[in-house]
């Protein structure tokens, strides 16, 4: 089982600092004293981007990802449960990428990947970004020399061929 948690981590602490402040701001117009129309509009104001940065957080942890090939079946798990489950034999492509795992201000901060496909006509540039989603035609799995011969030694004891991944 191999995990992205490094990657995810960044975006995680962002979320926990945005709802520590959002959740403060929220408890300090609640407990202010003076009856102000600015009280109210505070206490709403400081309620949504609260609600705004739970979503966040929970979208980071979403984003905690990992991976298991058992009975020739990928499956790629979140804390929340079971992201995506493909058969091996229906790995169309396989290619190398480097995906965003995070971006600041359109500077987005890239790390290797392997992108299996079930898709024939999926291209690089198809990739989002370094997250499995349930609606996307891939998976994305964080590159590492052990990872790749880990799936190309399974495919090729489910499908009896070689995978090439470009």
């Amino acid at each position: 089982m191999k995990t992205n948690i490094k990657y995810s981590v960044f975006d995680l602490v962002i979320c926990i600092i945005g709802v520590s402040i959002s959740l403060i701001g929220f408890l300090v117009f609640v407990t202010d004293n003076s009856d102000t129309a600015r009280r109210f509009w505070g206490t709403v104001g400081c309620f949504i981007f609260f609600l705004i940065a739970i979503i966040m957080l929970l979208d980071s942890i979403k984003n905690i990802q990992w991976f298991d090939i058992t009975d020739g079946y990928i499956t790629v798990y979140c804390p929340f449960g079971i992201i995506r489950c493909v058969r091996l034999n229906q790995i169309k492509k396989a290619f190398k990428t480097n995906a965003a795992i995070c971006s600041i201000k359109m500077h987005f901060v890239r790390c290797p990947h392997i992108v299996l496909s079930i898709k024939k006509s999926l291209a690089k540039a198809g990739v989002e970004n370094a997250y499995n989603g349930k609606k996307k035609p891939y998976i994305i799995i964080p590159y590492s020399p052990e990872t790749e011969v880990l799936i190309c030694t399974e495919y090729k004891k489910l499908c009896g061929e070689d995978l090439i991944i470009k």
